[in-house]
């Protein structure tokens, strides 16, 4: 009877002191139980953290356009989910059509990484998605001609699907109307 109470002590302290449990490693939680030596190297209670998460992505495919609804959305959707965008830039492009987009991008307080595509700018797009696991979504014009050839092309000889979704906004400016009072 001795053993058997001795035992449910044991059992009952275990529950005890099962929050604290989550947190110890098994040589302390066993010297808790009254099961370990006493002469265990205590270790530290902190927890343990991880390397640097990857950062999450928000890509953006432009020959220069989408300073207007485009940008506005991948700003706000980066925004929200404490990601970075990167400017997929594709065709001829001169930097005066595309320093507005990046300066917009740093107004918002975001990392923008201009990554310029080569030639196929449908293939580099798709190696672009393979090669980033941490990209959420694409953001592009329906008349962007790459998003076209991807749309057109590149999905359907894929099965129809890309692993990561691609919007389509097009590219209009921002209207921003005022209210009228009613005097």
């Amino acid at each position: 009877m001795k053993k058997l109470s001795n035992s449910l002590k044991k059992m009952l302290s275990g529950l005890a002191y099962q929050d604290a449990g989550e947190y110890l490693s098994i040589n302390e939680k066993m010297r808790v139980l009254g099961y370990g030596s006493q002469n265990v190297k205590k270790t530290s209670n902190a927890p343990r953290h991880p390397g640097n998460p990857i950062s999450k992505r928000i890509a953006l495919i432009s020959d220069g356009r989408g300073l207007g609804a485009p940008l506005s959305y991948a700003i706000e959707a980066a925004q929200r989910q404490n990601a970075c965008i990167d400017l997929l830039i594709h065709g001829i492009s001169d930097a005066a059509k595309i320093t507005p987009l990046e300066i917009r991008i740093q107004q918002a307080g975001l990392q923008c990484l201009r990554i310029q595509l080569g030639d196929s700018a449908a293939e580099a797009i798709t190696d672009y998605i393979c090669n980033h696991p941490s990209l959420m979504f694409l953001v592009a014009m329906p008349d962007d001609t790459a998003a076209k050839v991807l749309i057109e092309d590149i999905i359907p000889t894929r099965g129809s699907r890309i692993p990561v979704p691609l919007v389509l906004i097009e590219d209009q400016p921002e209207i921003r109307t005022a209210k009228k009072s009613a005097a």
